[in-house]
């Protein structure tokens, strides 16, 4: 009797091996997300990028200057200050209120501003000028998160 209950069994079968396709549905939303992830953080880099093409730039072209004038100086700080501050901000400016608005108070450049009609009318000397390229350099730099934080961003 055990016999022919043994001949009557079938051969073991083997599955096929699983395929790679289609996914299981959690990957599919690990992936999914993982792709939005990646595209929102390269536009967002390519955004940053781009909006601080200006300040990229200035400092560029302020390093290059051999021997500058103030009005050099100014000329790219104020192409700047375009790029972020709204134009009936920045064209009110000059002088004094020019230097204050870079931050020369905030930043121990005092000396500018005691100064300043010797800067920006009269032939200055070369550590005026040198005074007023670091407070350019420096105010450049952080020209961005200052228009963001004032809220004039443009």
């Amino acid at each position: 009797m055990q016999q022919a209950s043994l001949e009557q069994l079938n051969d073991i079968v083997e599955p096929t091996a699983a395929g790679w396709w289609p996914p299981a549905w959690p990957l599919l939303i690990i992936v999914t997300g993982l792709i939005i992830a990646l595209l929102a953080v390269t536009l967002l880099s390519w955004r940053r990028y781009r909006a601080r093409r200006p300040q990229r730039l200035a400092l560029q072209q302020l390093g290059q200057l051999q021997r500058p004038a103030a009005s050099d100086i100014t000329l790219l700080c104020k192409q700047v200050a375009l790029a972020y501050y709204p134009r009936t901000q920045i064209a009110e400016l000059n002088g004094t209120s020019w230097l204050l608005f870079l931050g020369a108070k905030d930043n121990g450049y005092q000396q500018l501003i005691e100064r300043s009609d010797e800067l920006f009318y009269k032939p200055a000397s070369p550590e005026l000028i040198g005074q007023y390229q670091q407070l350019a350099m420096h105010w450049i730099g952080q020209a961005r998160r200052q228009a963001k934080r004032s809220g004039t961003d443009v």
